[in-house]
């Protein structure tokens, strides 16, 4: 099977864990699945943005990112990347760390002012050098698995005039994993599943099928970062991919046995 993993930045601060979900996913590729790696970085970005005077701002879930951002996303993901590749070779992994932009593996533009609904309001909301995915090259990853490596993409696109933009690591992996027909997107964070309610452990959902998925969105059920991976999610059933699952990266063996047992939540068609 095609797998797609797209790893939260929160999962990958400690080398202990790098290195932990590396020996688990040396199982995956050992069961014989083409693995992808996405990884994001949103909390280290925000508190490099911190310690260095550069406001962080959001907006529903959406970070704005101005040039000091993007400057700081560039080297932060860029470490990321380099660390996250190392502990992986260090667990078996043959993993090969790369941009979402290099080989042309994404096309994307800058995004265009939103009107968004904000405390009942319409305002109109400019991301700032934040991308949006035009077209999708595989032939790269292609390539590396066909090689017997795993790709590790940082969320850097770029514009067709060479401009960087900072592209949603959801959004990336969801792109990828419809251009490949992957048979799973995985999201791998601190959080075990989807919660009715984040405050209460107990009202994780196991299973959730897509009209589900819609209507709790359109309720408002979800908040924060939770609205656009579960937006992403829909899209992903939506084009015909079969599964998407969020689970815990801090839970020993969740992603080694993803495909075998009821961990996280599991969203399908």
């Amino acid at each position: 099977m095609k797998l797609v993993l797209k790893l939260s930045g929160k999962v990958l601060e400690q080398e202990s864990l790098r290195f932990s979900l590396g020996r688990q996913i040396d199982a995956l590729t050992r069961q014989g699945h083409r693995v992808l790696l996405i990884h994001g970085g949103g909390k280290q970005l925000s508190d490099f943005c911190r310690q260095t005077g550069i406001p962080v701002l959001q907006v529903q879930g959406r970070r704005i990112t101005d040039e000091r951002t993007l400057e700081a996303a560039k080297m932060v993901f860029g470490s990321i990347n380099t660390d996250l590749t190392a502990s992986l070779l260090a667990a078996g992994v043959r993993a090969v760390g790369i941009s979402a932009y290099d080989g042309g593996m994404t096309n994307s533009r800058r995004r265009a002012p939103l009107s968004l609904n904000i405390d009942g309001c319409l305002e109109t909301v400019d991301f700032g050098f934040v991308g949006e995915i035009t077209g999708v090259d595989t032939h790269l990853i292609d390539a590396l698995w066909l090689a017997g490596f795993v790709p590790v993409i940082s969320c850097l696109c770029r514009s067709p005039q060479g401009q960087i933009l900072n592209v949603n690591a959801d959004t990336v992996a969801t792109e990828l994993a419809l251009a490949l027909r992957a048979g799973r997107l995985v999201s791998v964070s601190d959080v075990d599943g989807i919660y009715l309610d984040p405050a209460d452990p107990d009202t994780r959902i196991p299973q959730l099928e897509l009209e589900e998925a819609r209507s709790l969105l359109l309720e408002g059920v979800f908040v924060d970062g939770m609205v656009p991976k579960v937006e992403n999610a829909i899209r992903l059933l939506e084009k015909g991919v079969d599964a998407f699952q969020v689970l815990s990266g801090l839970q020993e063996g969740a992603l080694a046995h993803c495909l075998e047992s009821e961990t996280g939540t599991l969203l399908h068609r």
